[in-house]
């Protein structure tokens, strides 16, 4: 009877405890949002990143989700990468003075890559061809209700639902699961058609973002126009409701630069003819990009193909995407890897008649050209390559018939790997008006890491003054690009109050990313980009915004 007593007792005090939860709960909503959170956490689902209305969240792209699609108890989930996450602050209050302070990152090295660089033994001559920037994707929260006017106003762009890809060509498309492969056709579709603002077609968290849109970047190097980072708006509890791709500056002519690609791809693929096996192709292949593409950390667009077979100067992610869509030309199978190797490193995957093979035309490119790196199976790469993200999916590497059948030219030139790197030009398509009035004086340039300052005031309006965020993005990226310094800092004068106040803003709501800080990083080769911009009011109405950007 006592056991009963008890038990009774401890029912009781368990109801009252429920019921003081949900008492505070109704007093108290974010409590019972928090709970939640933790409860996704705890079985494994996704959780938003928990911010301020204005805080932006910036991270290096991973994986996650689950994959391949099929009955729950088959699927497995996709590691995720950890992420490193930023907010924007806002400190002070009124027009002047203010001062602002956002980071824009992307992302630090994976633990799992961490640990493998203590082992891994990289080649002197090739310890610096490196250079692929992992994607990036920045997440904004916004109110429930804003996300829902949101998803029931903004188009859905081209969705794709015809759209097919062959899993022999196209491996990353049948890693996801079914509401993934959706947003893959639909991103895929908008991206073909240069539509960069959409809602995805179903319901998704950035998890299925994540992979979808990463699906599409591995799998298609024709698509040189569009960077490897994106935006996205969602609501608490997680659901996306806005997608915002990013497209590098070739969209100005996009009809050019389309020509201008396929007809590079297409002399590297006329130079095959005439041979038989898909090896000797592939050999051709590998041969004439190493020797029309030359090794360039400060190349533009350099995670791009168009980098490499039009422009000549690229990075491992450039040679890997060029190498990548000329073999999918000739129907070779031919797959884009990403992962570590000393650092951040692309490369790629060949599928011939008896297995696949890895190939690293950035690291076969040195002076004199070798086949180090080519068709050779996992067991050659393991101490020097490490897959990452949605890679680990891609087929082992076994083959053996075509692994070292080829002769290296003898060494007979002692000289360092064919490495330029001549300063950057390349700046943002963005006009200034006509009136635009410059003054600079002598910069002070220093090796990176070290501080350096430029008194640099540029304007455009009647006063000499900027007076449209254009301006402003353009001055801040031109500012930033003449250094490669740890420190800058660089001042510019804004017309008035209301100028400030978009510049105020366009920081509040991460417009600045898009502005110029994701293009600055991608330029630059940099992973971290934290401004801090301080206003101060001129006696003729104007704002003297001193900045301070601390990079990494």
């Amino acid at each position: 009877m006592r056991m009963v007593k008890k038990l009774l007792y401890g029912i009781g005090g368990l109801l009252a405890l429920i019921l003081l939860f949900v008492a505070l709960c109704h007093y108290n909503p974010g409590l019972a949002a928090k709970t939640g959170d933790g409860l996704r956490i705890a079985i494994g689902m996704e959780s938003p990143q928990n911010t301020s209305a204005a805080a932006v969240n910036v991270a290096q792209g991973g994986s996650g989700g689950t994959s391949p699609a099929g009955s729950p108890s088959t699927q497995h989930t996709l590691p995720d990468k950890a992420e490193s996450t930023t907010n924007l602050s806002m400190m002070g209050a009124g027009p002047n003075p203010r001062l602002l302070s956002t980071t824009v990152t992307t992302g630090a090295l994976p633990a799992a890559a961490a640990e493998d660089e203590g082992t891994l033994k990289i080649p002197g001559k090739v310890a610096d061809l490196n250079g692929y920037i992992p994607i990036r994707a920045t997440g904004t929260e916004i109110s429930q209700k804003n996300a829902d006017e949101i998803l029931s106003t903004l188009t859905k762009g081209r969705t794709g639902d015809r759209l097919t890809f062959e899993e022999r060509i196209y491996p990353y498309y049948h890693m996801l699961n079914d509401t993934q492969k959706a947003l893959y056709r639909q991103i895929y579709a908008n991206a073909d058609a240069l539509i960069d603002n959409f809602s995805p077609v179903k319901s998704v968290v950035s998890t299925d973002l994540k992979n979808a849109f990463t699906a599409v970047v591995n799998d298609h190097p024709e698509l040189f126009w569009v960077e490897t980072a994106y935006r996205y708006k969602y609501a608490p509890l997680g659901e996306v409701a806005e997608i915002k791709l990013t497209f590098n500056s070739t969209v100005n002519d996009i009809d050019k630069a389309k020509r201008e690609f396929e007809a590079a791809a297409k002399l590297i693929k006329d130079s095959t003819y005439g041979l038989y096996t898909d090896y000797e192709k592939e050999k051709k292949v590998h041969d004439e990009l190493i020797g029309r593409v030359k090794y360039d950390a400060n190349a533009p667009m350099n995670q791009s193909a168009y980098s490499a077979l039009v422009n000549g100067r690229t990075v491992c992610a450039g040679y890997a995407r060029a190498f990548q869509y000329v073999m999918q030309q000739l129907d070779i199978p031919c797959y884009y890897v990403t992962g570590y190797a000393g650092e951040n490193h692309a490369w790629n995957i060949v599928g011939l008649d008896d297995g696949c093979y890895n190939v690293d035309t950035t690291w076969d490119d040195t002076n004199p050209n070798t086949y180090d790196y080519f068709n050779c199976s996992d067991a050659d790469y393991a101490g020097n390559h490490v897959r990452r993200d949605l890679s680990v999916y891609l087929p082992p590497c076994n083959g053996n018939k075509y692994s070292g059948l080829e002769v290296n030219p003898p060494d007979s030139v002692p000289t360092p790997p064919s490495q330029t790197t001549p300063p950057s030009t390349t700046t943002p398509s963005t006009s200034t008006p006509p009136s635009t009035s410059t003054t600079t004086p002598p910069s002070t340039t220093t090796n990176a890491g070290q501080q350096i300052t430029v008194e640099t005031v540029r304007g455009g309006g009647d006063n000499g003054y900027l007076y449209k965020l254009e301006d402003y993005y353009l001055t801040c990226f031109e500012e930033m690009m003449r250094t490669d310094a740890g420190t800058i800092t660089f001042d510019v004068i804004v017309l008035d109050e209301k100028m400030w106040d978009d510049v105020y803003n366009a920081y509040a709501y991460g417009d600045v990313q898009d502005g110029f800080i994701e293009r600055y990083l991608v330029e630059k080769h940099k992973n971290s980009c934290n401004i801090s911009v301080e206003a101060q009011l001129r006696s003729d109405g104007s704002y003297l915004l001193h900045h301070t950007a601390y990079i990494k």
